[in-house]
């Protein structure tokens, strides 16, 4: 898509909606960024109830399907992806301009960002937060956990998990910048707590077994 026809459509729905038009196309773009940081099969990048849920967090009392049916259907910037009886989806035709020509247009530059902002997000990609928080998942679903798994997981919670919390704090210091990866540190910590407990309900019952099975030997005898 043509960046400065894509930039003419943003000023002028920016015109037309203001700061509604900022806090929906805003908040659309974190829950995109932090799909596609996750990775994963989806049916685009942010759904309407995501949305509409993450702007009440907000207190931003708001119907965004006007505003996104106009964004859609009179200036070509998302487009349905996935639509049922219940859900919504919607893709970005040009995510990374899009949040360029926001960032311009409220006054938030990507030239001109922080060094610390820089330095979190590169971090972040460094310590393939994607694909520890693929891992976290699998995990946490998995009927049975192997060795290997526990393994894993023990290197993600004394090599990894340290990482990510003194990112985190830094990134606190920066909430409005950084809000989809703090989101995405603060999803990967409470996977690990779903496991780490399940980890320990497993030694718990493997203890529990084995003293069961030496009773038995102890009666029969």
């Amino acid at each position: 898509m043509d960046v400065n026809i894509l930039r003419t459509a943003l000023l002028e729905c920016y015109h037309k909606y203001g700061q509604k038009f900022i806090m929906v196309l805003k908040t659309a773009l974190a829950i995109a960024k932090e799909n596609r940081l996750k990775g994963g099969q989806l049916p685009g990048d942010f759904d309407y109830r995501t949305l509409v849920d993450r702007l009440n967090s907000m207190d931003f009392q708001y119907n965004p399907s006007l505003l996104l049916r106009t964004l859609e259907r009179e200036y070509n910037i998302i487009e349905t992806s996935y639509r049922s009886s219940n859900q919504h989806w919607y893709k970005f035709r040009d995510l990374e301009s899009i949040e360029q020509i926001l960032n311009s247009i409220i006054g938030m530059d990507s030239v001109n960002e922080e060094p610390e902002v820089s330095m979190v997000k590169i971090q972040i990609k460094a310590l393939q937060i994607r694909y520890w928080l693929s891992k976290l998942k699998s995990i946490s679903i998995k009927s049975r956990l192997t060795k290997s798994d526990i393994e894993l997981f023990r290197r993600f919670s004394f090599s990894i998990l340290p990482k990510l919390v003194k990112i985190l704090r830094k990134a606190e210091e920066y909430e409005e910048q950084l809000y989809t990866e703090i989101n995405i540190i603060k999803e990967a910590i409470s996977i690990a707590q779903i496991v780490a407990e399940r980890i320990n309900q497993e030694e718990l019952y493997t203890v529990r077994h084995h003293i069961n099975r030496v009773e038995t030997i102890i009666e029969d005898s």
